[in-house]
Parts: structure tokens; sequence; C-alpha cells
């Protein structure tokens, strides 16, 4: 197995992309483990906190304001080496594909996503920003400059993975570069189904963050529909969320896999109405045999399938979202089918297609 260094972007909450980066490390358990910035607690739950180490210093303060230093990070990687490696992994949604080593190792790049506010969601975000049109204008002059950066970055990647189809041609349009899909892993072992039916509540699980998640439109859809909804999750949109949620709406904040299981093993459907680039939570649900009902977009169009393990709505807005849930029979769905289609993304696939990009990239010729 070659000698690695792995790096990624943020750690401050244990959801999708760090659940990769748990399976990545787990494969190179020798292999230091770096972040930009990143809680302890999370390297903790991924089991890497022996081995964890963050570029800038650990502070509570700069994880829940990471983005006001956007400007800063490309500099910030760029100055910073980590140790010498056969291969470089970086786990990468933002910057960690401009990271190096000491001895410049060939780098293999696990590309969740290009960068988005500088790519492929740069209105949505300028919308969410404080300050109106004159805050929207300048992200759009700050993503201009990013983009030239990532382009840059891009270069010195040896080996590009992509999450999903979605990624791999953003990559090709962005990067022009190609990529090999290798697919998010989901422990099915642990997410399984519990039998029974279910209880009556609907479910969203993820980061409460606007406007890549889309949390509003999902509290204000069961706002007029007066259906129970779990919200399980944390971020920060989740205090105002939570001020001004109807009674039917319970926050949990961020769970476990011990509570978050059986909330997924005990729900009407799973509620998805991001366009994520891949979406491990729509494999988990499924895993646990119950149904989803996801935008029309991202990710979701390759791993749930409409009429077998769930439906699609076609606009991220909550009338959308409450008229997909009135159309919805929950009893329409066999979990062992839904089951069934979760297998294809197991860990023991995950680790041998990483396995072998990691050799391949370590064989590599240095840039």
């Amino acid at each position: 197995m070659p000698r690695a260094t792995i790096a990624h972007d943020f750690i401050w909450g244990y959801a999708g992309s760090e659940r990769v980066l748990e399976a990545i490390a787990h494969l190179h358990p020798e292999a230091d483990v770096w972040a930009i910035l990143g809680s302890r607690a999370v390297a903790r739950r991924m089991g890497v906190a022996g081995r964890f180490h963050t570029v800038l210093p650990d502070s509570d303060l700069l994880l829940r304001r990471y983005r006001a230093l956007t400007p800063l990070y490309p500099a910030i990687v760029r100055a910073r080496r980590l140790p010498a490696a056969d291969v470089l992994i970086t786990s990468s949604f933002a910057f960690a594909n401009g990271f190096r080593t000491r001895n410049d190792a060939p780098q293999l790049c696990y590309c969740h996503t290009p960068m988005r506010f500088a790519w492929s969601m740069t209105e949505d975000y300028g919308r969410e920003l404080p300050g109106g049109a004159a805050s929207t204008r300048l992200l759009g002059a700050l993503a201009a400059p990013m983009r030239a950066v990532d382009r840059r970055r891009a270069e010195q990647v040896t080996r590009f993975v992509a999450t999903s189809e979605w990624v791999a041609e953003q990559i090709r349009s962005y990067y022009g570069r190609a990529s090999t899909i290798i697919r998010p892993p989901v422990d099915t072992t642990r997410f399984q189904p519990q039998g029974g039916g279910h209880d009556g509540y609907f479910l969203f699980c993820g980061r409460l963050v606007e406007p890549y998640k889309r949390p509003t439109a999902v509290v204000e859809a069961f706002r007029r529909l007066g259906l129970p909804l779990v919200m399980a999750g944390d971020g920060p949109a989740r205090a105002e969320l939570e001020r001004n949620a109807p009674a039917n709406v319970r926050f949990t904040g961020e769970l476990g896999d011990d509570e978050l299981i059986p909330l997924m093993q005990r729900c009407a459907a799973l509620v998805f109405p991001s366009r994520d680039d891949f979406g491990l939570l729509p494999v988990e649900a499924m895993a646990c045999g119950r149904p989803v009902l996801a935008f029309a977009g991202g990710g979701a169009l390759e791993t749930v399938a409409a009429g077998v393990t769930g439906e699609f709505f076609e606009a991220q807005t909550a009338e959308a979202i409450a008229a997909a849930v009135e159309a919805f029979d929950p009893s329409a769905y066999d979990p062992a089918a839904i089951r069934e289609r979760s297998l294809a993304y197991g860990l023991d696939r995950f680790r041998d297609a990483m396995t072998t990009e990691v050799a391949a990239t370590a064989a590599a010729e240095r840039l």
C-alpha cells in the first residue's frame, strides 16, 4: 500500500463528505489527515483524532465563521506543505485540491464538487447574502478570480475521481479533465430496514444551510401541509428555522448514527430538496427500506428510481414539495426493492475501487 497523506477542506459536521473522508482514512490507517479547519469532536467520531491536523488553529469562532476567510484560503493552502508521501489523497469540495506535499507527491483528488459558489451556484449564494444586490455583485466579482485559481489548482492534480456522472461532467466542463466515477459508500450493514411499516412522519436530514440544502423550503411546505416533519441536522440556518417553525415540525440537532438510523427506518419518506452532487442520504434511507422524495437534479437522478424507490419533484420550492407530499403514498413502495437498489453502493465496492485509483496515482509520473 503506498504511503499516503490525506487532506480535506473543512470538517465542521459529520455529513456526506466526512463519511467519504472517513472511509478513505480507514483505508490508510497510518496516514496523517489534514484539514484547513476542523472539529476535534468530528475527528473523534471518524476515528482519526490521533492523526488529525489543521492548518489554521483550533477555534470554534473560526469554524462558525469560516466563510468570512474565503478570499484567503487559496494562499493559506498554497503556503502550507503537507508531509511527504507516495501519494496525496485530497477529498475536495473547495480548496483542498490546492494542497501539495513537501516532496510534490502525485495527487489523487476525490472531487465532491468543483467549488459551488464560484462555478455552479454563484447566483444562489449571492441571493442569500445580507446587503441585497450589492453583495450579490461582490460575490460575482470574487467568483471570477476564484475560478481562475481553481483551474490552475486542477492542473496539478494527477488523477480525478468524481462522485457521480453529474460531477464528472462538471470536471470535464470546468477543468477540461477526465475522471473516474467512484460513488460514495454506504454502510449497508448498519443502515438496514427494521420492518413493520412507518410512523407517519416525514424526515429531512442534513446540514441546515442555505441555499445549498434548501431546509427553509421543506419547513414552509410542511407549514402548509400540517403533517409531522422531523428536521435532523444542524447548521447556520437552524436558529431562525426553529424560531419560526410551526408546531408540526420538530428539530433534533445533529445526530449520531444510533439515533439517525431509527428515524430513517420509521419515516414515511425522506424529503431531499437539494441538488446534491451525489447525495448519500437518499441511499442511506433506501438502505433502511424507506422511499425518497427528491428534487429532480444532481446525483439523486442517478440513485433514486421513480416508482421504485421514491419520486421526484421539479422545483426546489415549498409549493413543489407540498404537492409531491400530497400525491405520495408510502404504501406503494416495496421496502425490499428499495433496499436492493442501495446495495450497489456498499463499502467493499468503494474500498476496492479507491485502492486501485490510489495505486495508479502513486505509480504515475509526478507533475
